[in-house]
């Protein structure tokens, strides 16, 4: 069947998996039918890692049309300097009604004026998520609109706690760092509603709560706990407040022996935890509770675990810690070193073990046997080698190459390197960007077949190293910009602000550019070279100090379109 055949219901559907942008760039010019049905849609905007020309055409072109049927808005600094701004700049929000949901990541201090005056205007609002480790959230906080909100995602819970005094509808929390005794005398009491809560860190107040109140989380049936610097039994009592849990995340380094002691685990899911059915948990110590972990970890193998609830552990071991965790392993990412060891009693596909590793650090050991692992779902892979030796066929037989999109190689040997590359490129259709030491990346321009990979495959390159510049003269330049000419976003370091201007001029596609370098006395002058470059293009540009002589020069740059 034809796609302009479906009825406009099935059509809407099928949108629901596009991306804003391939649904405008791919339908709005196909007939007026399909004109008419993108405008009059709810419409997803998630403008994370969007190319400066893309964006700027995009607000210019579409959003003056659709903006009243946005529903859901994500904005990032990252990689784009200015982007919340700018958007902000071109359209207030008091004119998106429909908001039901905006995230804001790498928020900077310069987007709180405007954002403070915005977001009491969106009274709609159903999920706010804010990720930024540079502002304080208490001014973010204190004007929003928490009417409609049942999902909020915050840093801490004091500027919660301080402007919230009455219960809200909120179902869903996501927070950075709190107490215990936040949670447990103050959050519940204001949050009855809480169904999932996700805490990153729970570590101890340097005020402490003192509360004889224990309110019940009722609707709570999932939790995600990351580091948790309390003893076992604060937990216990914690969690005889959520009586109706139905699954339970749990990834800590621990302090307390009970927490890997199944049988205590086994007395608190049946004393407290009735309706517990999804157990994933990470539980790691140092290398100087050896026996403790590998006596612990055969009391994990018992009727209760395995028959009952059918949850499985596996031990990792290496000379720092060892670790018990749930199969498959539940953290994205993992470093697998030149001792690690892995330790199971049941037979169990190793491609499943480890689908859920998004990155992972691989620091070979020549003698090492690589069977027991297989990570399939790798997205950036960062290589270490402390010999030069030959690592490939290793590397090919544990990870699945063709869903690498960013390889780190700034730690690895650069005697090998070349003819190692090349066949990771090759065996990489998916890779685009690149973590590498300078000093490795200039003996690599002496290899011509390499250099034209580079060239065509990779579009974002780090080459930033404390402490040392990459180019010593022009001719350096040039060879860099002929090698990377089809280079979009670049991070990297000079010596003179002079060498910027050059690169600026040769790499015609660059979008963003990150340069370390040090303090420019004339910072007009330079400005003006950085417009004479730009004269017929729309750009940001922002300069930060660092210390005293170090600053960071950022520029995001609308003049190509792929």
């Amino acid at each position: 069947m034809k796609l302009e055949l479906l009825p406009n219901e099935i059509l809407i559907e099928c949108l629901v998996y596009l991306n804003t942008f391939e649904i405008f760039y791919s339908f709005d010019t196909l007939n007026s039918r399909f004109s008419h049905l993108i405008r009059n849609t709810s419409i997803y905007l998630n403008l994370q890692h969007i190319h400066k020309t893309k964006f700027s055409r995009f607000c210019s072109e579409i959003l003056p049309e659709i903006k009243q049927n946005i529903s859901s808005l994500h904005l990032s600094n990252k990689d784009a300097c200015g982007q919340i701004n700018a958007f902000f700049s071109l359209y207030l929000l008091d004119g998106y009604s429909h908001l039901q949901s905006l995230a804001l990541t790498y928020l900077e201090e310069e987007n709180l004026s405007k954002l403070k005056s915005i977001l009491p205007l969106c009274t709609s609002l159903h999920s706010f998520h804010l990720d930024s480790s540079q502002i304080d959230d208490e001014q973010i906080i204190s004007v929003l609109p928490l009417g409609h909100l049942q999902k909020l995602s915050i840093k801490t819970l004091e500027s919660f706690l301080i402007y919230v005094q009455q219960p809200t509808i909120i179902t869903h929390l996501i927070i950075s760092k709190c107490s215990l005794e936040q949670i447990r005398y103050q959050l519940l009491e204001i949050i009855p509603m809480l169904q999932y809560l996700n805490i990153k860190t729970i570590t101890r107040d340097k005020q402490s709560i003192i509360s004889d109140t224990n309110h019940r989380a009722f609707h709570l049936k999932q939790m995600i706990i990351g580091q948790f610097r309390y003893p076992f039994d604060a937990f216990t009592n914690f969690l005889k407040q959520t009586p109706n849990l139905r699954s339970l995340t749990f990834t800590n380094a621990i302090n307390d022996q009970k927490f890997i002691n199944p049988n205590e685990w086994e007395n608190l899911i049946n004393s407290s935890l009735f309706n517990l059915n999804t157990f994933k948990f990470r539980l790691t110590c140092s290398h100087l509770c050896r026996d403790v972990v590998s006596y612990n970890y055969n009391r994990f193998q018992n009727g209760f675990w395995l028959d009952q609830h059918h949850w499985y552990t596996e031990l990792l071991t290496n000379n720092t810690s060892h670790c018990i965790y749930t199969v498959p392993y539940i953290s994205k990412s993992f470093e697998l070193e030149e001792n690690t060891k892995r330790s199971n009693y049941r037979s169990i596909n190793i491609s499943n073990i480890f689908k859920q590793v998004e990155n992972l650090t691989f620091i070979y050991n020549e003698t090492k046997d690589y069977s027991s692992f297989y990570f399939p779902n790798v997205i950036s892979l960062k290589i270490q080698q402390k010999k030069e030796t030959k690592y490939l066929q290793s590397l090919k037989s544990i990870v699945n190459l063709s869903n690498i999109k960013h390889l780190d190689i700034s730690l690895y040997q650069k005697g090998s390197l070349s003819e190692e590359l090349i066949e990771i490129l090759r065996e990489s259709p998916q890779l685009s960007s690149i973590t590498i030491d300078p000093i490795n990346l200039k003996l690599l321009f002496n290899d011509k077949e390499l250099c034209l990979y580079m060239n065509k495959i990779i579009k974002k390159l780090n080459i930033h190293k404390n402490g040392y510049y990459l180019f010593e003269d022009s001719n350096q330049v040039a060879t860099f910009c002929a090698v990377f000419s089809n280079i979009q976003q670049l991070r990297c370091s000079f010596k003179a602000p002079n060498y910027i201007i050059f690169l600026l001029k040769r790499l015609s596609k660059l979008s963003t550019i990150h340069v370390y370098l040090r303090r420019i006395s004339d910072r007009n002058l330079f400005y003006g070279l950085v417009e004479e470059v730009f004269r017929d293009c729309n750009y940001r540009i922002r300069i930060k100090d660092l210390r005293s002589n170090l600053m960071k020069l950022s520029i995001w740059i609308d003049r190509y379109y792929d």
